[in-house]
């Protein structure tokens, strides 16, 4: 142990006297925190602006005056998605995806107004988890690349080794030092975090254990870097060998790889336009998912059920008209919502399929891997947006139904002239969505955990079977 913690002693010295090493681990630093300076900001601004917006809605809906419930269906009113603080570590896919849902009858909407539409992605790309997957890689190079060479080079590793160190606790000591100059930078900075975090409001226990897993994340995503360093250090034949064979593998890892597996993904599973999409469902309305049903039969047949199922049928009874209109407008409802049900699920799981391909690439790619899980984490990615809009739709669907219900039950002779008032607006169920658990992103990032833990693994081995075979000379 003595020695293991002079070798670490050593190399922390010595990375503390390099003036530009100190300089270049100060700018990331600098670069992470003024990331948090922006990420929290757009956070605060998109936190006021849903809340505003959800005010407005409501106090829209309530206010509407007296109308047809059915005509009010028609109306509607908009649902906006949470913001979670965590967006200003990563804010993911979040720019491109839509914000708001506007809920109506006989229709489903896609999300829209997403902050991509507004201008300004190329700045909203700056961000804390930008900074930790781009950045501090390359400062864990710069830091790490000449451990073993430049030692050689120097000729000290002979006298190292020739005082009785031997190359694992060498190997062990370089790996601790560059581990502890790194968290000297990180840790601080990550306090700052957390602390910006909780003045936003997630100082929640679920916020904080998304964090805890996160920083997890990034330490073994670091680990990677480093180990990768410390193999090429000790296998290169020089110092700048080590570092440009470092360089390229983080450009391969962080650039090209992260590109080719997007373009491969959406080439082998390509996304309809929004306009093909409008066209294809509005096709399947007027001839069924098979092209050859007819949808009034399939909705006579369906009013006939729901008749059945509320006893009228060859009862003798006389029903309502608006009864009956009420039954009607729950088979045309189901018809339609099964119609854009079916289109939006292939929709979202050709987006997911997509997701899925550019994961596998985390084998070929740390980075990758680390990158999707971040988001996954911080409740970023699409699998979050896609739990967010499924409860917005079954919320529509029991607004819709809570309403037309309502026509069909006290309509009666007034027919299409029956005009309800604030309190059925006011009954509306409350949207009260939850976020999922972080199981819910652990699930759906596997591919990203395995090949992070695999290149972790891989990483530590070559560095341990680079360390044995370091050349002295």
């Amino acid at each position: 142990m003595s020695l293991l913690t002079s070798v670490i002693g050593k190399e922390v010295r010595e990375v503390a006297r390099d003036g530009r090493l100190r300089l270049l681990g100060v700018i990331v630093v600098v670069l992470a925190l003024a990331a948090l300076a922006f990420g929290a900001q757009q956070t605060q601004r998109a936190q006021d602006a849903r809340e505003r917006a959800a005010q407005a809605a409501q106090k829209q809906w309530e206010g509407q005056g007296d109308k047809n419930p059915h005509v009010a269906a028609h109306y509607g009113t908009h649902l906006f998605a949470p913001t979670s603080v965590a967006t200003a570590l990563d804010p993911g896919v979040s720019a491109y995806l839509g914000r708001s849902v506007k809920v109506e009858a006989h229709k489903r909407n896609l999300a829209e107004h997403s902050s991509a539409e507004d201008g300004g992605l190329r700045i909203g790309q700056f961000s804390v988890a930008a900074v930790l997957l781009l950045l501090v890689p390359l400062l864990i190079i710069a830091l790490g690349y000449g451990s073993w060479s430049l030692e050689r080079e120097r000729g000290t590793l002979r006298q190292l080794l020739s005082t009785g160190v031997n190359r694992s606790t060498l190997m062990w000591g370089k790996a601790a030092a560059l581990t502890l100059v790194i968290a000297a930078l990180m840790v601080p900075a990550g306090l700052v975090i957390v602390g910006v975090l909780w003045a936003l409001g997630g100082g929640d226990g679920h916020t904080l254990l998304r964090l805890g897993l996160t920083a997890a994340g990034y330490g073994t995503y670091f680990g990677v870097f480093g180990g990768l360093t410390l193999y090429a250090s000790a296998a290169a034949r020089s110092s700048r060998g080590a570092l440009v064979a470092m360089v390229g593998v983080w450009g391969l890892f962080c650039l090209i790889v992260p590109r080719v597996a997007t373009e491969i993904a959406e080439v082998a599973r390509p996304l309809p336009s929004a306009s093909q999409v409008s066209a294809d469902i509005e096709r399947d309305l007027r001839k069924g998912l098979d092209g050859v049903s007819d949808p009034d039969k399939i909705i006579d047949a369906r009013i006939k059920e729901l008749m059945a199922e509320e006893g009228l049928v060859n009862t003798g009874l006389l029903v309502d008209d608006a009864y009956l209109t009420g039954f009607e407008l729950q088979a045309e409802a189901e018809w339609e919502d099964s119609i854009y049900d079916h289109h939006t699920e292939a929709l979202e799981a050709a987006i997911a399929d997509q997701e899925a391909a550019v994961a596998w690439a985390s084998v070929a790619s740390p980075y990758v891997a680390m990158r999707s899980l971040s988001a996954g984490l911080s409740g970023t990615d699409y699998a979050h947006h896609r739990h967010f809009t499924d409860a917005a739709e079954r919320w529509r669907k029991a607004l819709v139904t809570q309403l037309n219900s309502d026509f069909a039950s006290n309509a009666g002779a007034k027919g299409w002239d029956y005009q309800a008032d604030e309190k059925l607006w006011e009954k509306a169920p409350p949207f009260a969505y939850a976020e999922p658990g972080i199981d819910f992103a652990l699930r759906t990032h596997w591919r990203s955990l395995l090949g992070l833990g695999l290149w972790w693994v891989l990483a530590v081995v070559l560095a341990i079977a680079s360390a044995r075979r370091a050349r002295v000379v």
